[in-house]
């Protein structure tokens, strides 16, 4: 299992933009992240809650965490969000009262420009969304 920590120095997100508390498992193709659920100074807050959209950020940093694990890089390579398909949102927020949230992702192809992911975000009671993300990376 890796910490916050471990995530925090293979991502270019710090402090409460990190999203991620822990992996809690990963291979060559998947990875299962936790966070913690998100309180009222969630950084992706609005004045009533966190938006079920913000999930997509929690699974771009979920590929990221993976890539450099399956890279076995030390730092972060310099990528970004490209597109997003597929995507339900089955919540209209992620609520603090669901707890802890379980961010899958599957890697689904890699070329040297980029990857393509499937993820699903889920708290304790409820599925909140799923998708595609397709990750760039500068050449």
């Amino acid at each position: 299992m890796l910490t916050r920590a471990h995530i925090e120095r293979r991502i270019p997100h710090r402090g409460t933009m990190c999203l991620l508390d822990s992996v809690q498992h990963w291979d060559a193709t998947n990875i299962v992240c936790q966070a913690d659920a998100p309180g009222g100074d969630h950084p992706l807050a609005n004045a009533h809650h966190v938006p079920s959209v913000a999930a997509i950020e929690y699974a771009a940093q979920a590929a990221a965490v993976h890539g450099s694990l399956r890279g076995d890089l030390d730092a972060p390579r310099v990528g970004m969000l490209a597109k997003v398909t597929e995507v339900e949102l089955m919540a209209g927020g992620i609520d603090a009262a669901g707890g802890r949230l379980t961010i899958r992702a599957e890697l689904l192809g890699e070329v040297a420009s980029g990857c393509l992911y499937a993820f699903d975000v889920a708290d304790e009671r409820t599925a909140i969304a799923r998708g595609r993300l397709l990750v760039a990376f500068q050449s």
